[in-house]
This record gives C-alpha cells, sequence and structure tokens, in this order.
C-alpha cells in the first residue's frame, strides 16, 4: 500500500472515530434498561456475586462482558456507574466506528473515502445507542475489530493473525449470545482452511473454547440455564416474523435508508469484483453474518426500541463498504451520500413527543431516548443521565418515602396504589405474622415494577426488586407468553404469583386480592417441579447444587413453563383446606433460603 492510500485510510479511520464520538456524546443519555445492568454491577461490587437480587442467582443481563467492564472500571474510587457505562459504550463505539472504516480501506488497498459508516452514524439510533448504559457499543467494537481481523487474515493467512481472530471469534457469546453466529461461521472457515493441518486446528480450537466453555460450564452450573435469563424472558426462541417485518421497517422507512444501501450496494459489487479468492471469502462471511441475523431479528419480532435491534447486522452488512476506492464515481456518491446524511441528522424522526402526549396507545415501537426524556418531563434533547433523574417518573411517585419507611418497619413488600385522579403512591404492606416456623420470614422486603431499572437504581441492595415481565424472576420469565403482547413486554407475572413470593400475610394483603388464590399460589411453590426450580437459583450454591443446576439447565431448564393458574399445581385435598381457609403454603420444602448478607436486616 503506497503513502497516499495509507494516509486516506488513516483520515478515514479519524473522520469515523470522530463522528461516531460527537455523534453519541452530543445524545448521551442512560436508559431504564441500562440501569438494570448497573444493579448487577452494584451486587459484583458489593460481594454479592453477579446477581440481581442477594441471595437469588438470576442473569437479568443479556451481554455478560458487559457488566463485568463496568464492574472492572466501577472500582474506581468516587467515580459514578452511569459514568463508567458511558464512557465505556461510547469509546467502544469511537473504536468499532475507526476499526471497521480503516479494515474496509485496508481490503480494497487503494485510496479510499469513508462511506458506509456515514450511513450507520447518520441514523438516530446509532447515535443514540452508542450510550444508553447498553452493550451496544461493546457489541459494536466486537464487530469492528472482527472485521479488522478477518482482512488481516485474508492478506496473511500464514501469521499468527489466525489465533487472534479464533479467540475473538470465541468471545463472541459473552458479548451477546446472537453473536454466537458470528463467531461459530469465523470458526468453520478457519478450520476449513486449515484441515490439513493438525497443529494450527488444535491452536485454533485451544485459543477459541476455554474461556467460552468455561462461562458455559460457569453459566449452567451457577444460573442453571444454558442462555442467558433474559432469553427466557423473551421466549428467544419463538417466532414473530410479522412484528419483526414491521420492526425492521420501522428503522428504514424514516429516513429513506433503502435509497444510500441502493448506492452502497453498487459500490460494493463494482469494486468486489476485485478482491482475489480469500478476500471473497471474508466479504461473503460478513455478508452472510449479517444477513443470517436480520432474519434472525426478524423472527424474534424486532424489539420495542426503536431500530436498537437492527443496528447491528446493519453494521455487520455496511462493513465490505465502511470505505471504498477513491474514483469520481464514488466521490459523487460520497457528495450525494452526505447531502441524504445532514438531511437525515437535521430531521431526524416524527417519534417525537407528541406521540408519547398525544397516541400512548401506539407505544409500540418507540424512540427509547425521547420516550424516557418526556416521561421524565424534561426538555427534548436533555435525556437522563443518572439514575436519580428518574425519580420524577409517575411510576416512582413516592418512592423514597414509602421505601424509607418499609425498611424502618421491615416491611413484606412495597406496593403502589392507585388513586382516583390516575396518580400513585407507595405504600409497604405488614411481614406475615405467624408463630409458625416459616422461610416466609428470610425473604427480604420485595418491589415489584415493570420498569426494573429505575426502580432497582434507586433502591438499596437489601431490598428485593422484581418486574412483572420476567427480567429478574423465573416465575415470570416462565409464564405463557402473550400473542399480542408488545415485544420485550409480553410477559405478565399475576399478582397472586407476585404476592406469594414474597414475606407478606394474608392480613396484610390488599381488599382487591384473591387472597384464596395467592394462598394456592404459595402452596403451588412449595410442590416438587416449582420448587426445583426456586432451588436452582435460590439454594445455596455447593457442589452438589452446582451439578444439580448443570443437569436442571439440559432438562427442565430448557423447556419449563409456569402456568398464571396455580390449581394445576395442586390436588383437590390441597386445594379443599386452602378453601377452609389455612394457609397451607406457610410451610414445606424451602421457597427461600437464609442469606447471610441478609439475615440480620430481615429478622431484626
Amino acid at each position: 500500500m503506497h503513502d497516499r492510500a495509507r494516509l486516506s485510510l488513516l483520515i478515514s479511520a479519524a473522520i469515523a472515530g470522530v463522528f461516531a464520538f460527537w455523534g453519541g456524546w452530543t445524545r448521551r443519555w442512560m436508559s431504564d434498561d441500562g440501569l438494570i445492568v448497573l444493579r448487577t454491577v452494584r451486587n459484583i461490587l458489593a460481594g454479592n456475586g453477579p446477581v440481581f437480587n442477594v441471595g437469588e442467582r438470576v442473569e437479568a443481563n443479556t451481554s455478560t462482558l458487559w457488566q463485568y467492564l463496568i464492574a472492572a472500571f466501577g472500582w474506581i474510587p468516587g467515580v459514578r456507574l452511569e459514568d463508567v457505562s458511558m464512557w465505556l459504550a461510547l469509546i467502544f463505539t469511537v473504536t468499532a466506528a475507526a476499526s471497521a472504516t480503516w479494515a474496509s480501506g485496508r481490503l480494497w488497498g487503494h485510496t479510499v473515502l469513508p462511506f458506509g459508516i456515514i450511513i450507520y452514524l447518520a441514523l438516530p439510533p446509532a447515535r443514540d445507542f452508542a450510550t444508553s448504559g447498553l452493550e451496544w457499543g461493546l457489541s459494536l467494537a466486537w464487530i469492528g475489530v472482527w472485521w479488522a481481523l478477518l482482512v488481516g487474515w485474508a492478506k496473511q493467512p500464514d501469521t499468527r493473525v489466525v489465533y487472534w481472530l479464533a479467540f475473538w471469534a470465541g468471545l463472541s457469546w459473552l458479548v451477546r449470545p446472537e453473536l454466537a453466529l458470528y463467531g461459530g461461521l469465523t470458526g468453520l472457515v478457519l478450520l476449513f482452511f486449515s484441515w490439513r493441518d493438525w497443529r494450527r486446528i488444535g491452536g485454533i480450537l485451544a485459543a477459541a473454547l476455554p474461556v467460552p466453555a468455561a462461562y458455559q460450564i460457569f453459566r449452567m452450573g451457577y444460573y442453571g440455564l444454558l442462555t442467558p435469563h433474559t432469553a427466557v424472558a423473551k421466549s428467544a426462541s419463538d417466532s414473530a416474523w410479522g412484528s419483526g417485518a414491521a420492526y425492521v421497517w420501522d428503522t428504514v422507512q424514516p429516513y429513506a435508508l433503502w435509497l444510500p444501501l441502493i448506492g452502497a450496494v453498487a459500490l460494493g459489487v463494482w469494486f468486489g469484483l476485485r478482491l482475489q479468492s480469500r478476500e471473497v471469502v471474508v466479504v461473503g462471511l460478513v455478508l452472510v453474518c449479517g444477513l443470517l441475523h436480520m432474519l434472525y431479528v426478524m423472527r424474534v419480532g424486532g424489539d420495542f426500541m426503536h431500530g436498537r435491534m437492527v443496528l447491528l447486522p446493519l453494521f455487520a452488512l455496511l462493513l465490505p463498504v465502511m470505505a471504498v476506492p477513491a474514483t469520481l464515481v464514488s466521490g459523487i456518491g460520497l457528495g450525494a451520500l452526505v447531502v441524504w446524511a445532514g438531511i437525515v441528522v437535521y430531521r431526524g424522526h416524527d417519534l417525537g413527543f407528541e406521540v408519547f402526549v398525544e397516541s400512548p396507545e401506539n407505544l409500540v415501537v418507540v424512540d427509547e431516548r425521547e420516550f424516557w426524556t418526556a416521561a421524565m418531563m424534561r426538555e427534548s434533547g436533555d435525556p437522563p443521565r443518572y439514575a436519580e433523574d428518574f425519580l420524577v417518573a409517575d411510576l416512582l411517585n413516592g418512592w423514597p418515602e414509602g421505601l424509607e419507611e418499609s425498611r424502618r418497619q421491615n416491611s413484606g413488600a412495597l406496593t403502589i396504589i392507585r388513586f382516583d385522579d390516575n396518580s400513585r403512591h407507595y405504600t409497604w404492606v405488614p411481614r406475615a405474622r405467624t408463630t409458625a416456623d416459616t422461610d416466609l420470614q428470610d425473604i427480604p422486603t420485595t418491589a415489584y415494577l415493570i420498569n426494573l431499572g429505575m426502580i432497582s437504581a434507586n433502591a438499596p441492595l437489601d431490598v428485593r426488586v422484581l418486574d412483572s415481565v420476567g427480567l429478574a424472576t423465573p416465575l415470570g420469565a416462565r409464564q405463557p407468553r402473550d400473542p399480542d403482547g408488545r415485544i420485550g413486554h409480553d410477559k405478565n407475572l399475576p399478582l397472586h404469583w407476585q404476592l406469594a413470593d414474597s414475606a407478606v400475610g394474608e392480613e396484610g394483603m390488599p381488599d382487591y386480592v384473591d387472597k384464596q388464590t395467592v394462598m394456592q399460589a404459595r402452596a403451588a411453590l412449595r410442590t416438587p417441579e416449582l420448587n426445583e426450580l426456586l432451588a436452582t437459583s435460590r439454594e445455596p450454591m455447593s457442589p452438589k447444587r452446582f451439578l444439580k443446576n448443570m443437569a436442571y439447565s439440559l432438562r427442565n431448564g430448557r423447556t419449563l413453563e409456569v402456568s398464571d393458574d396455580p390449581k394445576v399445581y395442586l390436588d383437590q385435598e390441597t386445594l379443599d383446606r386452602i378453601a377452609a381457609g389455612e394457609d397451607v403454603g406457610l410451610q414445606g420444602p424451602r421457597i427461600f433460603w437464609p442469606t447471610a448478607r441478609l439475615e440480620q436486616k430481615v429478622t431484626g
């Protein structure tokens, strides 16, 4: 590569990095889902393990590496986890843009111009999810570095880059589960090109497998699952093609994204005729991975956040043309692209405040950043960035006061009361008062809210925070999926299950609750099937429990669904005893185990 080409490559990568930083910094924010990650980080830093609630081993975050990376920098005295999350995400986004553009320029080996990266960074959701507290920056960085390593391997196949590429491919599963598609196919390609060299095959496997295999064994034994708990909660194995296609179109249509994509495809095909055989292989691998990833997004029904799930496969599909050879045609194309990008950046989209204020019933797919800005009653362009910014939300009205009083009373639960004017307020519910020796007394104060992030971020770790859609509770995650529900929020743990799995006694239940159904649910938790489900996450860890969890992950851990009707788990005799007023579920096989870090608080 001559000096002019090398200089153009560096300039293109620098432009990509600068605009990635500018776009992410000017739209930096914190999402409710991002705060979910920080609750797990807080528990890691407090010595409670990678859990969402003390004493309950639930993997509430999709990205394994993301939570540990935040924890690694969260040790720094005086730093706020929201700031750590924001800076890490932004740095990873810049890394992704620069490395992907640099690698694309290196692929062509000529003087280049930035192209595909401009398409990506022009999109508002791309700049929104450069931060947000979620793992999108890390995921993009993985894809960008993966592409750089692929190009390096195509250019110099006999160097050590093959082992670095294998190692990087192995990490894919720990960044996001669906990135295993990229890592797995990469591994197959590397093995295919090394099939006669057993020494190299051994080296590839030794580089790729140990880290993901070790964590997978840990996940199975510690959590009792083959996948992150979020995959169970969101039924990632189900199909919803119609919703998924509408979701992808929701990202394409507002920006006329199809127009620059046509230009990108045309340039990619034209310049692709110059590539050598191994370079064609890596480009083909990238395109296959990106297309399969996009089909996966459509299959699972997309998402409820505008553009979010489209970003990673779109970024992957643009990799070969992140930079393109500098010619008269590509220069004209770049000029037209800059005009399109300027219009998109200036106009944004029509998912503004009016959508949330005038048509709340249409909140199927939303601009998540704008939604939370409006919900927090903040000016457009001033989104929430810290946990306390969410305290003004209507759903948290009276939360600090209710929480303080609840902890003082050592209550069984906190619950929301809705008044006639549609306002809400939190009040504490008494703990069960019984002479029976029951493990309900081991359960800390429990609060449920569908918006798990903002409530958990504004609660101490000795308060048990759960959600009705199942991100933090196995009972909710294994509820039947509502086919008409909002993607990502299409499960609901009924109130009787919520109260049954808490320390609330019969005398403390609200008047609008069917107490008999709650007693049925509590008795059902003592039955073998549900009791074993709870034991996988709550029974104190031991070598025996670890092995039992591994076995469970291969059996019921994959398929168990919890009925919303607790009667299906009980025999007639038990139902008759409950109908006669006996709270059968107060005793029996444990549904909660004592936890040293909470024992003094709960029993004090």
